[in-house]
């Protein structure tokens, strides 16, 4: 028998994957070499009908040889197909209506509702959900804020964090507004993406702001607020720790907030692929033929090792993803790294995170085996063989007990438990007790 290739069919939008084995040698199919299609062209020259690119590249990562252990469950992850993804991910305006109020329902209970209809958003990953922004920020403003990110601090391995606060009354640019009013310019329109409608945090978007976890204080239960965003740098030729998108639960009680979104604006241009033969196909070409090129799996700057889902985002392209779900517990599969080119310059970008308000009570933890107090039921004199040879005693010691032999006193209520005993006695005899 062939050996067997798993193929990937998703139905939309509707979070479902089904995972149907595949003959690898089967002609029919035309399995590609590569897991993903280059972008045909750039979107500045691209024609103007042309559909707008979330990501310069986008593919499926082979999973790691080492076994990954994660609480969720692999079953739970829903991906799209690398043809999609190669097209730069979904548009959802080519979705039904139905199939678009199915995610947005699934998003609103599970996540948070997003505007579907944003211009030129993309899907990359449909659960957990990611997605692309193209343009978000201008590529010159992009350009602007990655001059002003010198030095900073360690935020973890291979990632340094840059100080905005002493900052950000300085303009962005020569003519340009202040740094603080272009963030909070950018807040806004992560606003009409991320409908947190009627419980976002009154006031000014820069009023939260603080030093301590990106706010001056927590918000209060169920109200929504960005943190001060942050600007972070992976140096020449890195790759990251996990990025602590969303915090702990011992962490988020402790400060009274938990990260619900993370908007990740990225400043640099993307790594090369240098891949043999990675030029872009021509426009006639068969994508699914045997000559598509493979791709340099190794040139991304965004990584979901779980959800084995790099890409390589294109200068000024937002990625939107969601850290924690709605009762505020992390969600570990949206874990991701970023890996900065050996050649070219540092990966540079911008995290704006929405936090929200915690419950007096703050995160419960999950219940696990550990919270669980299990008694042993029964004994060895009271199960098993022994159990029944010792019914068997005590039924044949109440017949015996139950009215003295030969006495003349015994009453008529005697005698009926007597007989009753010895009824019971013939059951526990034909049941072989």
């Amino acid at each position: 028998m062939a050996p067997l290739a798993m193929s990937i069919v998703s139905t939309p939008l509707a979070g479902v994957a089904v995972h149907r084995p595949t003959p690898t040698g089967a002609a029919d199919r035309r399995i590609p070499r590569a897991l993903a299609v280059r972008c045909r062209a750039a979107a500045a020259s691209s024609p103007a009908d042309a559909p707008p690119m979330g990501a310069t590249r986008v593919w499926h990562c082979p999973p790691p040889e080492k076994e990954r252990k994660a609480q969720q469950a692999c079953s739970t992850i829903s991906k799209l197909p690398p043809h999609v993804l190669g097209d730069g991910g979904l548009d959802p305006a080519t979705q039904s209506p139905q199939n678009q109020q199915a995610y947005l329902g699934s998003l609103a209970e599970r996540f948070l509702p997003v505007n579907l209809s944003y211009k030129d958003v993309r899907v990359l990953n449909v659960d957990p959900p990611v997605f692309a922004i193209p343009r978000f920020v201008p590529a010159d403003e992009c350009d602007a804020i990655v001059a002003i990110a010198k030095g900073g601090k360690k935020l973890v391995r291979n990632v340094k964090r840059v100080e905005l606060g002493a900052k950000l009354p300085a303009p962005v640019a020569d003519g340009a507004p202040a740094l603080v009013q272009r963030l909070m310019e950018l807040s806004e329109d992560c606003k009409t993406f991320v409908r947190c409608d009627g419980a976002w945090l009154e006031g000014s978007v820069a009023s939260a702001w603080g030093a301590d976890a990106g706010l001056k204080a927590a918000p209060p239960p169920g109200a929504f607020a960005f943190e001060m965003p942050q600007l972070c740098v992976t140096a020449k030729g890195k790759t990251s720790d996990p990025l602590p998108d969303a915090y702990d639960t011992d962490a988020a009680n402790a400060i009274g907030s938990q990260r619900r979104a993370m908007v990740r604006v990225f400043l640099s241009d993307p790594p090369v692929d240098a891949s043999p033969g990675a030029d872009l196909p021509s426009p006639g070409a068969d994508s699914s033929s045997s000559t598509t090129p493979d791709i340099d799996r190794d040139a991304y700057s965004l990584k979901f090792d779980i959800l084995d889902l790099a890409l390589a985002p294109a200068k000024g392209t937002a990625i939107v993803t969601f850290p924690s779900f709605a009762d505020g517990a992390a969600d570990e599969r949206a874990a991701c790294v970023v890996r900065a080119p050996a050649e070219g310059p540092p990966t540079c970008w911008m995290d704006l995170p929405i936090a929200v308000g915690l419950d007096e009570g703050g995160i419960r933890k999950p219940v696990s085996m550990s919270d669980v107090v299990v008694e042993k039921v029964g004994t060895d004199v009271n199960v098993g063989d022994a159990a029944r040879s010792r019914n068997r005693q005590e039924w044949r010691a109440d017949v015996k007990g139950a009215g003295p032999t030969g006495d003349a006193e015994a009453t008529e209520t005697d005698g009926a438990v007597a007989e009753a005993a010895r009824k019971k006695l013939d059951e526990l005899k034909k049941q072989g007790l």
